[in-house]
């Protein structure tokens, strides 16, 4: 298994926009397919971008992209809707909520 580099080492360089653009789409669980069609590129060139975040966070994997963004403060959890729902409409959308994300430290 690889090792994370420590944080202490600064990243070689900031994601561009629409790199982070792209890595809000693989966030929402968007494939390379989709983001390419969203976007009016080539699915080669989303590849490319995936590269260099991939590279610019050295991250491994997608998994570990986003944990990385996560930490760096890039990318936020949605809140929950089941806390402003009524407790009559909490029970019938329990199964619809997003799941928080555990700690990470």
């Amino acid at each position: 298994m690889d090792a994370l580099l420590p944080f202490s080492r600064p990243r070689p360089d900031q994601p561009t926009a629409r790199e982070q653009e792209i890595l809000n789409y693989i966030w929402a669980g968007l494939t390379s397919q989709e983001i390419a069609a969203r976007l009016r590129i080539a699915p080669k060139t989303v590849e490319s971008h995936r590269a260099n975040l991939l590279r610019k966070f050295r991250a491994s994997n997608a998994a570990q992209l986003l944990r990385l963004a996560l930490l760096e403060g890039m990318l936020t959890i949605p809140g929950s809707e089941s806390a402003t729902l009524s407790p009559v409409k909490r029970g019938a959308q329990s199964a619809k909520a997003p799941r928080k994300l555990a700690s990470l430290k």
